[in-house]
Order: structure tokens, then sequence, then C-alpha cells
């Protein structure tokens, strides 16, 4: 394949870096960006220092290593995202 640009390149290696990805890493990654949908951020950087232990702490809540959540996604963004919006 021949790569044009950088755009195209980037694209391709995500690509190519996801397909060498487990399915629990796979499903880890749609976990984490669930939980930074819920505090409205692409980032955990982008939060204040207690958001930010109060997101890492969620992520560890919901999430067995090896063997992955222990809810249902729509589960943790309720449980997260309903408290977040009555603060």
């Amino acid at each position: 394949m021949k790569i044009k640009n950088w755009n195209q390149f980037n694209e391709s290696a995500s690509f190519e870096m996801n397909e060498a990805l487990s399915n629990l890493q796979k499903e880890y990654r749609e976990y984490f960006k669930a939980i930074l949908d819920c505090y409205e951020v692409t980032s955990p950087s982008k939060l204040s220092d207690p958001k930010k232990k109060e997101f890492f702490n969620n992520v560890k809540k919901y999430w067995t290593k090896g063997k992955g959540a222990t809810k249902s996604l729509e589960e943790i963004k309720e449980d997260i995202c309903g408290k977040k919006e009555k603060e």
C-alpha cells in the first residue's frame, strides 16, 4: 500500500494496531472511552485533580483486571453519568 499523506498513515496504523489488540483490550478501550464521555472530556488530563481522582476511582470500580467490566456499559454509564448530572 502506498501512503500519500499523514492522515492515511495514521488511519492505517490505527487499523493495524486495533487488529493486534485482544478482545479484552478492545473492551477496555471502549469502557475507558465510555467513562470519559460521562466526564465530557477526551482525556483524563483535561480534568481537575479532584475530578481526575474521581474518574480513576470509577475506572477501577467497574473493571476487574483480566476479566472485564463488572456491569454492562449502559449500566456503568447510568451509574456514573447519572451521579454527575445530580451534582
